[in-house]
């Protein structure tokens, strides 16, 4: 991330890195979200789940290696270590990674004028979007709408003055859009024939509850499958006791690890 990218963060709240994700990685990351849209699907129908849409996958990283592989890529490529740096200033954990298509002409909740947190947090540095193109992002089929310097205030803006100022997000497959949590943003309406896919994740400091408990959904009896960053990453060193015996543990052994901030 360039000096330029950092102002781009602090002053507009948001950014686009340009071709991050090699197009190796994204041919698997193409056929691990259409595989995980199927599977999504068929559970939102099974549970009767008030979210039944296609093109809708939910943390997604439970779905296929696919995606644990890909936070790993994220880390050897330095860009873990980048948000950590220039934005956390520690450490940081996965809040949520889930895979979305703006399907032609079929709008989905991320429709509505949204910021990803629920609370204003000012200059507190708690969480960022980084929304991975899995297909190119055009005017055309919808590319994000981002209001800019809007995570500067809490008021949340009307529908007309959100899509008046607001600017579309475009870009190349393999683009990450980087935008402060605080940002208020919409996807926008895709007018072509044509899928226009993205894997979004959130970034949080560690004492931020996931969105859903990764650790234990990953599981915990085979953690050494992966390195110490992507448990770290993962939550692996972030989680809560639920007992005495848990508490009271040896500095290697406990729940939140020292190195965490």
């Amino acid at each position: 991330m360039t000096a330029h990218h950092v102002l781009e963060l602090k002053n507009n709240g948001y950014t686009i890195l340009d071709q991050i994700i090699p197009e190796v990685v994204l041919t698997d990351l193409s056929v691990a979200v259409d595989r995980a849209f199927v599977e999504h699907k068929a559970l939102q129908v099974e549970n009767n789940s008030d979210i039944k849409s296609d093109g809708v996958a939910l943390h997604a990283l439970l779905s296929d290696d696919t995606f644990v592989k890909l936070l790993q890529f994220l880390i050897d490529r330095g860009f873990i270590q980048e948000l950590q740096d220039v934005y956390f200033t520690g450490t940081c954990i996965l809040n949520s990674l889930s895979a979305l298509n703006n399907l032609p002409n079929c709008p989905n909740f991320s429709a509505t004028v949204h910021r990803d947190l629920r609370f204003y947090s000012r200059d507190l540095p708690v969480m960022l979007n980084c929304l991975i193109m899995v297909d190119d992002f055009t005017v055309e089929n919808g590319g994000t709408y981002i209001l800019p310097e809007s995570h500067l205030e809490e008021r949340k803006p009307s529908d007309k003055e959100f899509f008046s100022k607001a600017v579309q997000a475009t870009g190349k497959k393999g683009d990450i859009l980087i935008f402060n949590a605080n940002t208020w943003h919409a996807s926008a309406l895709n007018t072509t024939q044509e899928s226009r896919r993205a894997i979004p994740i959130t970034i949080s400091k560690p004492f931020m509850k996931q969105l859903l408990d990764y650790p234990r959904a990953l599981g915990y009896d085979n953690v050494n499958r992966f390195s110490k960053e992507l448990q770290e990453l993962l939550g692996y060193h972030s989680r809560v006791p639920a007992s005495l015996e848990e508490w009271y543990q040896p500095q290697d052994k406990r729940f939140y690890k020292k190195n965490q901030d």
